[in-house]
């Protein structure tokens, strides 16, 4: 992956802590901005992963730093103004990489 392949930013969200509510859990709240290269899976892979709503509908590589090593699939990813769950995030294998893959599955309330 190339620097000038970044072409999209990506929003990174995380759960506010409130004091006093269960798990102490509130709205989602902008974590991070950053460059991004979203990969959408093939309409052969979505089909293959079963339900269509629920499969896993691409990949975000973003630069492997602190800041974003410290994703989990807690938290929240927005592409374009669609909102997308976080499924897993690669372990960094030292290329300067990080690979996301997310979802179009929404929170459960």
């Amino acid at each position: 992956m190339q620097a000038g392949q970044l072409d999209q930013r990506v929003t990174f969200m995380r759960r506010e802590r409130v004091p006093g509510k269960p798990a102490g859990r509130g709205d989602f709240i902008d974590l991070m901005k950053v460059a991004c290269a979203f990969r959408p899976l093939s309409g052969r892979a979505l089909a293959e992963a079963g339900s269509l709503t629920d499969a896993i509908e691409g990949s975000i590589c973003v630069r492997d730093t602190a800041r974003t090593r410290g994703l989990t699939v807690a938290d929240r990813a927005v592409i374009d103004g669609r909102d997308m769950a976080i499924e897993s995030v690669q372990p960094s294998d030292r290329s300067g990489w990080l690979w996301i893959k997310v979802s179009r599955r929404k929170a459960s309330s």
